[in-house]
């Protein structure tokens, strides 16, 4: 017994003895730990929810969740391989969305039938995140919805395109240069003024300014707001302008009368 002992406790007293003496660092063995886990039943690409109660879940169970449902929604399983791909362009279009910023696919594309599983996931993920907020756009080269605000709409989408304001892939800037043209069209309305005012050159304003943009940096968001506002408000004064001085062009006026600055006498034999 004694001799297995021995057998046993030697080789260890030895190695002990031998880093004892190893005083400088090129003198030591490098010792390399390695940690065993048993991972043979752990399914590395495995991410599953059983979604209830979406609400008082996190950022990755609620992603996963409108996910599974989106794919589902196109004929697809999400037992697929495919969805893992779908899932992580839904992601990335979330958040690019979620920030705000210019989407990388076109939104509007109804050629998406031949795109592949990650660019439908990023294009889903993009619209969930317009559609909470409400954001919605006309298709203006259609006959579908035709009404006055679409018209007014498209009018202030193409004086969004026209400034350079942003980019097209970016719904939410659009989307603010569009509001706050809504919005100047409909202050120009309101602001008490003289006929002569509108013919004088300069934009009317009545005894407090249109609107005032606040001091400081503005992210290019709350920009777009203030820009669309002032293109708004002058193409409604542009407008009136137009309008009254075609009308004043269609009346017959005497002879002595004189017209407002600004306005020409209606052509000779109207």
């Amino acid at each position: 017994m004694r001799k297995y002992f021995l057998a046993a406790v030697l080789p260890v007293v030895g190695i002990l003895i031998f880093l004892q003496g190893c005083n400088k660092a090129r003198e030591c063995p490098e010792v390399t730990t390695v940690v065993y886990e048993d991972v043979s039943g752990v399914d590395k690409g495995a991410e599953t929810y059983t979604c209830y109660h979406q609400a008082k879940t996190n950022v990755l169970e609620q992603t996963w969740c409108e996910a599974k449902d989106q794919f589902e929604k196109h004929g697809q399983s999400s037992g697929s391989d495919d969805f893992l791909i779908y899932l992580k362009g839904f992601r990335e279009g979330y958040t690019q969305a979620s920030q705000a910023e210019d989407s990388r696919l076109t939104i509007a594309d109804d050629n998406t039938s031949s795109e592949s599983s990650y660019d439908m996931g990023y294009r889903d993920g993009y619209l969930a995140i317009m559609d909470a907020m409400g954001i919605f756009e006309y298709n203006c080269g259609s006959a579908e919805l035709v009404s006055e605000y679409k018209d007014r709409w498209c009018e202030a989408a193409d004086a969004y395109r026209n400034t350079g304001m942003g980019s097209e892939s970016n719904p939410f800037a659009k989307g603010r240069f569009i509001d706050g043209y809504m919005t100047g069209g409909r202050v120009a309305l309101t602001v008490p003024t003289s006929m002569e005012a509108f013919f004088g050159g300069e934009n009317p304003e009545g005894k407090q300014p249109a609107i005032v943009q606040p001091s400081g940096d503005l992210k290019s968001i709350e920009l777009a707001f203030y820009r669309g506002f002032d293109v708004g408000y002058k193409a409604m004064i542009d407008s009136i302008r137009e309008s009254i001085n075609q009308v004043m062009q269609q009346m017959q006026m005497p002879n002595n009368m004189e017209f407002p600055d600004g306005l020409m006498p209606p052509p000779p034999g109207q």
